[in-house]
Formats: structure tokens, C-alpha cells, sequence
């Protein structure tokens, strides 16, 4: 599928933590043929095997990016037929009064609260408590609205791409799905590559789940330890903050400036001969990159993966993005292609 294409169809993609069936179809679809093995783990990660062919040792690459994005749960419905929700990972609700959303079925509604006119100087002040915002279905009633919606169903903030001048991309969950869209376009290029070349015996292209609601433990734990890769790279957005009066160690990455590498993270100290070596590959094939403004950045799934069994050499390689979780990310070409390149390098033996 063509680049901006699958961008496109991932964005869309309805598949909040702990329903990703919408985005593993949608990589499925754009991989055909072009692996030797896939399946789905009992944690929901979307697991691809390429194999070289060969046997060097057997030794174990893992690519990793996650599909699931941000979203909310039902967990009740009023008599007016308000379905009141629980969030799924870190929205910000400042963002969502308002806004509309797509259910996992197709329903459509929006997220009200009480209007402002309506509101305290304490509540105007203070961003609105999950438990005080609800989904307004168009039902006239509870018996109407269980019609269109039941308590346990996900729903996600409205599916959306728009390209945007300078060769940016704007869309919802599009920071990490963009990385998935990259592992989709780096399986393509090895596929038709010579298997000879592969810098390891077996690729195993991961596409996690649930990540977004993960608080210690990722679900990519359990990929992790059915392949017991000898090392692992996870692909992900890198928060950026790169405008306004944001101090310096806030900015995290830059949109333009590359590929980020980072060092470490809050949960993790990424293997250091790992990082040298992306690093060296960089300068050397003139690939942009750069280093989070800060190692103290939340942690991802790396620091489930690095102790792993009896533990995996990990680096995390990152795409600069704007407006994380908001519903309207922000990548920009460049810093995709940036990745892309180094990913590649990675990847094939020098």
C-alpha cells in the first residue's frame, strides 16, 4: 500500500488499548505476502515472522511498534440515555469536551459536559474530571441508547488524516501508527531484498497492544518472551514540544531535525553499544537524528522488554510528534523517512 495511503488508513483505524482488531487488519492487508509466519499472541500483540532461510546460529531480531492508541470505555448509561465513560491511557480531558468520537461498531457521538456558562469560577478553572463528561448518542432514553451502545464497549476520539503544507501530517494516534506504517514499508523493502543480507536469522516484526494503558507491565512482555529475541528495537513517537515558551528540558524531540535515539528513558537505560552503534550508522549514512532534551521522558515498553527473561539488548528509536493523544498528531515526512533509513541500516548486515 502507498505510503500516504496506509498513514491514512491507520489513522482512522478505530483501535483503542485492548481493541486493536481495526489496525491489525489494516497492517495484515498492507503485508500480504510478505512474510513467512503470523499470528496472534494471547495479549493481542500482532506477531510477523521473516526468516532468512539460513541457520547462522539462530540469532533473533525484534521490531517492535505499538497499534493501540488512547480511547475510553463505556461504563454506564443513564436514564437519559448519557453513556458515561472511562478513560483508556493518559487523555487529557481539557481536549475532549466537545469533540466527537467513533465507537469500535461504527456509532458516532460526542463528548458534552456542562457548558461553560454553566460552570464555577472553580470549575472553569480546573480541567473537567473524566467522571463528569459523558457521550451525547442522539438517544432519548437508556433503553434507546443500549440500542446503539452497551457498558464495555470502546470508542476512540473521531478517525482522522489530513496532510499539511512543508510535508507535515496531522491525525489521530499518528505518532505510533506511523511507526507501524514504517515496519509495514520496511518488511516490503526486505522482502525484496537478498535474504543473505538480513543481520539476523529471523526478523520478528512486532505490533503491540494495549501500550497506551500499561502503568508497569506492557503487554509486548509476552511477545517478548515467546521470541526471546537476541536484541530488540522499538519504534515509537517521541513527545515534542518544540514551539512556544516550553523550557529546554521539556521540548523533548524537534519536528525536522531526525530520527530520535535516546540514551534512556524514566524505565530505561537502552544498551549502550546498541545506541553507539545507531549513532555511528547515522553519521555515517548522513541519516538526521538527535537525542531527546531530556533521559528523564516517561518510559515506554522498553522497560518491559529489556528485562525480559533473562534479558534483551534494547534500543528505542522514536518519530518526533506534536499533540500526543490529542486526537490531531503531528509528524512531519522527513523525520518518517529519517527513521526509515536507519531502521534499514539495522536491519541489513554491513
Amino acid at each position: 500500500m502507498e505510503r500516504e495511503n496506509l498513514l491514512a488508513a491507520l489513522a482512522r483505524a478505530v483501535a483503542p488499548s485492548g481493541c486493536e482488531t481495526e489496525a491489525a487488519r489494516t497492517i495484515l492487508k498492507s503485508i500480504a505476502g510478505l512474510f513467512d509466519e503470523a499470528w496472534t499472541d494471547g495479549a493481542g500483540n500482532l506477531i510477523v515472522r521473516l526468516s532468512s532461510g539460513k541457520s547462522r546460529g539462530k540469532e533473533r531480531l525484534m521490531l517492535a511498534a505499538h497499534m493501540d492508541e488512547v480511547g475510553f470505555m463505556i461504563k454506564s448509561i443513564d436514564a437519559e440515555g448519557k453513556a458515561r465513560i472511562a478513560l483508556l491511557g493518559n487523555l487529557d480531558t481539557r481536549v475532549l469536551s466537545g469533540r466527537r468520537i467513533a465507537m469500535t461498531s461504527g456509532v458516532r457521538g460526542v463528548v458534552c459536559a456542562k457548558p461553560i456558562h454553566a460552570q464555577s469560577g472553580e470549575e472553569r478553572s480546573k480541567p473537567t474530571p473524566a467522571d463528569k463528561l459523558y457521550i451525547e448518542l442522539g438517544a432519548k432514553d437508556r433503553a434507546q441508547a443500549e440500542t446503539l451502545v452497551q457498558i464495555g464497549d470502546y470508542g476512540t476520539l473521531e478517525p482522522k488524516f489530513t496532510p499539511l503544507a512543508g510535508g507535515f501530517y496531522a491525525g489521530k494516534a499518528l505518532g505510533g501508527r506511523s511507526m507501524c506504517a514504517l515496519l509495514c514499508e520496511l518488511l516490503e523493502k526486505l522482502h525484496g531484498m537478498d535474504k543473505d543480507k538480513l543481520a539476523a536469522d529471523e526478523i520478528f516484526f512486532v505490533f503491540s497492544a494495549k501500550r497506551e494503558i500499561a502503568r508497569a507491565q506492557f503487554a509486548i512482555e509476552t511477545a517478548a518472551f515467546t521470541i526471546r529475541p537476541d536484541r530488540a528495537v522499538l519504534f515509537d513517537a517521541a513527545p515534542a514540544a518544540d514551539f512556544g515558551d516550553a523550557p529546554e528540558t521539556a521540548r523533548g524531540a524537534s519536528l525536522g531535525a531526525g530520527a530520535v535515539i535516546a540514551p534512556a528513558d524514566a524505565g530505561t537505560l537502552y544498551d549502550r553499544a546498541l545506541f553507539a552503534q545507531a549513532v555511528s550508522m547515522a553519521k555515517a549514512r548522513g541519516i538526521r537524528y538527535q537525542h531527546p532534551a531530556s533521559a528523564a521522558l516517561p518510559g515506554g515498553e522498553g522497560k518491559t522488554v529489556h528485562k525480559t527473561a533473562s534479558g534483551i539488548r534494547t534500543l528505542s528509536v522514536g518519530i518526533p510528534t506534536r499533540n500526543l493523544h490529542s486526537g490531531a498528531e503531528i509528524i512531519q515526512r522527513s523525520d518518517y523517512e529519517a527513521v526509515l533509513s536507519l531502521a534499514c541500516a539495522l536491519v541489513v548486515a554491513p
